[in-house]
């Protein structure tokens, strides 16, 4: 762009001086005094002024059609840098909006999901009968899968107490450690404990949850008292049921 304009600047230069030296000749030719010359003299004085005007005329012209040229030029790269310039635009508006889906995208996809009103069947689950080792890994298999999207990373295990038929929980998980995150996990616990506490069976449920880093998030035994209702001896706890 730099180069076109030096150029138009160039060009419309050489016009110009052009057009001055053809002033310049009209200038000196009117100049000349003709009272004391022969009419012979004065005649081809005459036929060399109308010949220098043609080329004047034929400068001016030129120089015209030049100038013109040179400014449509200019004016249609100018054009084409304006389109550029707005065909960047669209795509920077473009790109920034798809960055814009994407962080909400990803922001929605690490979103944890609430806990259903519903359960997650523990009771049903974990009251089976017959259920042996290999039915044992495969309760806490299922249960960790269902868990995942309430728990990031869930991963439960279950051990028998010192009472031949009751149990103890172990649940870990990760997490990211977002705002709505942190309430959404405080509620979901709330949710999963709610459920738990129905099922006799249960113990206690050891919980340590972390984020990304490995910090501790909610970390914490749930035990029951006297009434048969579970109570948090927290260790860390920041969830917000």
């Amino acid at each position: 762009m730099t180069v076109l304009i030096y150029c138009s600047l160039a060009i419309m230069g050489i016009i110009f001086l052009c057009l001055l030296y053809r002033l310049v000749v009209h200038y000196q030719l009117d100049r000349i005094n003709v009272k004391k010359t022969s009419i012979l003299f004065q005649t081809k004085l005459n036929h060399f002024k109308q010949r220098e005007l043609r080329k004047s005329f034929m400068y001016l012209f030129v120089g015209t059609m030049g100038l013109i040229t040179v400014l449509s030029f200019a004016i249609i790269q100018l054009l084409q840098v304006e389109t550029q310039i707005q065909g960047i635009r669209t795509s920077n508006l473009s790109l920034q909006s798809e960055v814009k889906t994407i962080k909400t995208k990803k922001s929605t996809k690490n979103l944890l999901k609430e806990y259903p009103t519903s359960g997650l069947e523990l009771e049903k689950t974990l009251t089976a009968k017959d259920q042996t080792v290999e039915t044992k890994d495969q309760i806490e298999k299922n249960l960790s899968e269902a868990l995942l999207p309430y728990i990031e990373e869930a991963n439960l295990v279950l051990s028998s107490s010192s009472e031949a038929d009751s149990l103890n929980v172990l649940l870990t998980g990760s997490v990211e450690a977002s705002n709505a995150n942190l309430v959404i996990l405080g509620q979901n616990i709330s949710e999963l404990m709610r459920e738990a506490e129905g099922i006799k069976k249960i113990a206690e449920v050891h919980i340590n949850i972390v984020d990304r880093e490995g910090n501790d998030l909610y970390k914490g035994t749930y035990v029951r008292n006297e009434k048969g209702q579970f109570t948090f001896q927290t260790e860390l706890r920041k969830g917000k049921g």
